[in-house]
């Protein structure tokens, strides 16, 4: 946003431009002159230790402990991060004044004791140019809800106490996220309790030295970060505090009045609002940083915290009620006592361990549980004969494992075997703590919109093991709060709030069993660590939400059942599931934070960002990828992509020796190394392979063709086996591309190139039967005239059969380089892409528009969509809402107007493109790609380039929009598809007969694939 800004405001080499450069200069010298200084962090106080609550005695409020802070993090070197010094203030203000149709935002100061001038000029002086300040007394404040929302529902509103203060880019950076995204009604960020104004005027002025965190914490900050948007967490606790901003239609003034009768001077009203809201995910907004500063924070609950709570749980029909916890809100559940629950330990026999599991379900006093436990200690009368001794009263059923273990296969058979409606998975190294676990896990695990649900563990030193899961926290995951005593405050809240997580720790899991069958369990090729994980992130992509409550914690001996050591398969496999949030970070984690720490500590810069985290984990380089044509990989290539006439015409003397129709067995793909199996040809590549094993009995093998150092098996098997699980067992030999050896290759029915780097190898590989070249678009494209062209045109001189996907990819083979060729046409993988659930069009809602944002990629076209971009917005403003993902690429200079979601995990691309009204997708090349398939199956009408390459598929004005391949003539089409609805609807309904017609079906689709291989000269 800021180098947007300063482009526009200071155009290159202007007077004013360089001027402005020095001075920022400046600033970035006084900024690392600051870094110099570190504190130490002061020795934390001895932890008390964890006292397990009886069931007739009530356990006495505890004092939260306060945050300790982190080590070697200034303040000053902190917030001297933030990108509102005076000269990024002016050129928003500049902006502003350019800005189309601008959102007008209220600022309502409540005048309550405070000090409301100070509110107010906090108002006044924001760079946003259309703020409305009003100071409303707590009687008034009915009545001007009342007119807010009748008179300008769409504008936003700040509700401030007054003696809050906002930083003076707070309400830009609002605005700007509203206007970005026009479907948002919910917007909040993170606060502080300094008095932001002395800390803004330290500065510009210079903060004097020695200010630290732990130094003064009552007269400086005490910021807290806020996580994503936690519905549940928003139940017990007000985690949002007065930090935000809502459309005026949100305001209630019943709620005002409520307030105004309770006499109330807390946050109590806020709360009520926020509870009040009916959103949906895409519409709330978390803007992560410290926009506010409050003079006060009290997490007390009171006897009218628990009546609005009530309140909204009986209006939603929620069997509980809210009772007072230490710093929130805890809810008792009131589920049907006879509800079966089948609780499932897996264990290697551990007797002292079952002994505190078996007393953890006996506290429960639940009178329906089922106990199953899968023993892998090895059956013997002795073991049977200690079982019914000790757990007589619980009735187990045992299983006795005798094949390898697999944590996930155990549990994954032992709830094939429940009877329960709520599965709960237990380590056999727990024991008991709060005597109401199990109703509170079972009470949350049966609301219908929650996935999995854990507890806050406490280890035998009476500290905090677990407090929900986060992606990417000390590695692959970790356990939020992990070592920290309980009932502390921190700066992501109370460790005594219930909270939202991505996942929970399987140690303590409840989930459904419709839930866990229809997300597939536990996923068995992770082995023995990683699948809690998994089987949390396959819930939330299903549309769940997960929880893991405070309330009821119990006690975990972390790593005593299965040891320290995490396989490398794990390692690995983690990876590629984890991938889309290690990257774009856990949503309920802040990005303000250190993820290097389970006790939120303050982001520091000199921590090795997630890219290098990634390389040093797995052991090889992870980077973005950015297409460059670089005379160093000519050269390489050159050197590699060996091929004289004599070698065609032996490949071509071999297929003529080679008469009617050959069986096929083996096949030897030649693959190039890949980042992402789940994406693009490569995909294609093993969803083809899978096709042949499942339904041929085909022995697949794979030849990775990589560098001379890159020859690490476990990135590429996990990689394909997180792709297709029947591939995973599949043969996999490394290839130097620079000394590649076909003496190498094992003999094989049938060869298959899948990139032209890979057409040379397959070609000079002796004792193949037949060499197939698998054709996904005219790769010659991918680079300008050159070598890398050359190369590229080359390899369809070769004599390989073709095989291509689309038949306009077969008559190029054959046509213009006489090579033998069929088709198959390309599918949609219809339990990702398909039109069920899809959001219905709302005329009252911004139309959504889908680009495919791949800057890195040149042949989609980012730099034409960019500016088109900047055309639809500058002519609809908050009439559109665009959204991109593809990259972690972020597109330059482009925050403002867009939402960039970067690389999705391959199942969240169907639900987004369901949001979506139009997509966008951009090629040149002579495939256009699986998006205009995937979008058209999803409901979404589309909008392409003029390409007679795709017009097997696209056809104008019947089933899409083409447009020139042009920015002003995209934006044209965009502009006039936003503004028709009829012409959508009609579109993606042709759209969707189309892909039903002809590519709904992988299956049928690559029906014909296997005879071809057996007999190329047949034809498809």
């Amino acid at each position: 946003m800021v180098r947007r800004l300063l482009e526009r405001a200071l155009p290159r080499d202007t007077r004013r431009r360089r001027l402005v450069s020095g001075m920022m200069a400046i600033v970035r010298d006084a900024r690392r002159a600051a870094s110099r200084t570190r504190a130490a962090e002061p020795p934390a106080e001895p932890a008390e230790p964890h006292a397990e609550a009886s069931a007739d005695e009530a356990e006495p409020e505890p004092e939260p402990v306060p945050p300790r802070q982190p080590a070697g993090v200034t303040y000053r070197e902190w917030f001297c991060r933030l990108p509102a010094d005076p000269s990024v203030l002016a050129i928003q203000r500049q902006w502003f004044d350019e800005w189309i149709r601008p959102l007008k935002v209220w600022g309502l100061v409540v005048d309550d004791g405070g000090d409301v001038a100070a509110t107010e000029t906090s108002l006044h002086n924001q760079s946003w140019g259309l703020v409305e300040v009003v100071k409303v007394e707590v009687g008034g404040l009915a009545e001007e809800f009342d007119r807010l929302s009748q008179d300008c529902p769409r504008d936003l509103v700040v509700l401030l106490r007054s003696g809050d203060r906002l930083r003076p880019d707070a309400v830009f950076q609002i605005a700007q996220a509203a206007w970005r995204d026009p479907w948002l009604e919910l917007l909040y960020w993170d606060d502080d309790l300094a008095d932001l104004a002395e800390v803004w005027e330290w500065y510009l002025a210079g903060m004097p030295e020695g200010v630290y965190f732990e130094d003064d914490l009552d007269r400086l900050s005490r910021p807290r970060f806020k996580p994503g948007w936690s519905p549940d967490l928003l139940v017990c606790a007000n985690y949002i505090g007065r930090a935000f901003a809502v459309r005026a239609r949100c305001l209630r003034a019943e709620a005002a009045l409520r307030y105004r009768d309770a006499g109330a001077t807390d946050d109590s009203l806020w709360w009520d609002l926020l509870l009040g809201l009916e959103v949906a995910d895409q519409q709330v907004c978390r803007l992560p940083a410290v926009l506010q500063t409050i003079d006060r924070r009290d997490d007390r609950i009171e006897s009218h915290h628990l009546e609005l709570v009530n309140r909204w749980l009986s209006q939603q029909g929620w069997p509980a009620r809210a009772e007072a916890g230490a710093s929130g809100v805890n809810l008792a559940w009131e589920p049907a006592r006879d509800a079966p629950v089948s609780a499932i330990i897996a264990t290697r026999h551990n007797r002292d361990l079952l002994e505190g599991a078996f007393d953890l379900v006996r506290s429960a006093k639940h009178p329906a549980v089922e106990l199953i436990i899968v023993d892998n200690g090895g059956r013997s009368d002795d073991n049977e004969a200690w079982y019914r001794a000790r757990a007589a009263d619980l009735n187990p059923e045992v299983i006795w494992w005798e094949e390898p273990f697999n944590y996930s296969a155990v549990n994954n058979r032992a709830a094939g075997q429940a009877t329960g409606e709520v599965l709960v998975f237990l380590n056999d190294d727990t024991s008991p703590g709060h005597p109401g676990w199990l109703d509170n896990l079972s009470g949350w695990a049966q609301r219908p919109e929650v996935g999995v649900v854990g507890l806050q563990l406490i280890d035998d030193e009476g500290l905090i093991q677990h407090g929900g899961a986060v992606i990417g926290m000390t590695g692959l995951a970790g356990h939020l709060f992990q070592g920290m005593p309980p009932h502390s405050d921190s700066l992501l809240g109370s460790t005594d709030w219930t909270r939202n997580a991505v996942a929970v720790t399987g140690a303590c899991l409840a989930v459904r069993r419709s839930v866990f069958e229809e997300v597939g369990g536990f996923d068995e090729r992770l082995e023995l660590c990683g699948s809690d994980v998994v089987l949390g992130l396959r819930a939330r992509q299903a549309g769940y939400r997960n929880v893991v409550s405070a309330a009821t914690p119990i006690t975990h001996k972390e790593s005593a059942t299965r040891g320290a050591e995490i396989p490398d398969g794990d390692v690995f496999a983690s990876y590629w599931a984890y991938q889309r949030w290690l990257m774009g970070g856990d949503p309920y984690f802040s990005p303000n934070l250190s993820a290097a720490h389970p006790e939120p500590m303050v982001h520091c810069e000199e921590k090795p960002g997630v890219l290098n985290q990634l390389t040093e984990m797995l052991g090889r380089p992870m980077d973005i990828f950015y297409q460059r044509n670089e005379a160093g990989e000519a050269h390489a290539l050159a050197f590699a992509s060996e091929a004289d006439r004599e070698l065609a015409e032996s490949v071509r003397q071999g297929h003529r020796a080679v008469q009617g129709r050959r069986e096929v067995r083996t096949v030897n793909w030649f693959v190039p190394e890949f980042q992402n199996p789940f994406y693009g040809g490569i995909h294609t590549v093993f969803r083809l392979a899978d096709h042949l094993a499942r339904n041929h009995g085909v022995e697949n093998r794979f030849m990775v063709m990589t560098g001379p150092i890159d020859h690490d098996e476990r990135w590429y098997r996990s990689g394909i086996s997180a792709a297709f699980r029947s591939l995973a067992d599949s043969p996999i030999a490394y290839h130097d591309s620079f000394a590649f050896d076909p003496g190498d290759v094992p003999p094989a029915d049938a060869a298959i190139a899948t990139m032209w780097t890979t057409a040379y190898f397959a070609a000079r590989t002796p004792d193949q039967t037949r060499r197939f070249y698998l054709i996904q678009d005219f790769e010659p494209m991918f680079y300008p005239a050159g070598t890398l062209y050359a190369l590229a045109e080359h390899s369809y001189r070769l004599g390989l059969y073709g095989l291509c996907n689309t038949g306009h990819l077969a008559d190029i083979y054959r046509d213009r380089y006489g090579g033998v060729a069929d088709h198959f046409w390309p599918a949609v993988d219809d339990s990702v892409f398909h039109a069920r659930n899809r959001i219905d069009p709302d005329p009252d809602r911004s139309v959504t528009v889908f680009i495919y944002a791949r800057p890195g990629h040149l042949r989609n076209c980012w730099e034409l969509a960019a500016r088109a971009v900047r055309l639809v917005k500058d002519e609809l403003a908050d009439d559109v809402r665009i959204v991109t993902a593809g990259s972690w690429a972020f597109p330059e200079h482009m925050d403002s107007l867009i939402t960039h979601m970067g690389q999705l995990d391959y199942r969240e691309t169907g639900p987004l493109y369901r949001t979506c009204d139009i997509g966008v997708a951009l090629t040149t090349s002579e495939h256009p790609s699986y998006l205009p398939l995937e979008l058209m199956a999803c409901g979404t009408a589309v909008v392409a380039f003029e390409n007679p390459a795709g017009d097997w598929l696209l056809r104008h004005d019947h089933n899409c929009m083409q447009s020139p391949q042009t920015a002003d003539g995209l934006a044209t089409e965009i502009v006039a598809l936003v503004g028709d609805q009829h012409r959508r609807q009609r579109l993606a309904k042709q759209g969707l007969a189309d892909i039903a017609a002809r590519h709904a079906r992988w299956e049928q689709n690559l029906g014909g694939v296997y005879d071809y291989l057996c007999n190329p000269e047949s034809g498809l």
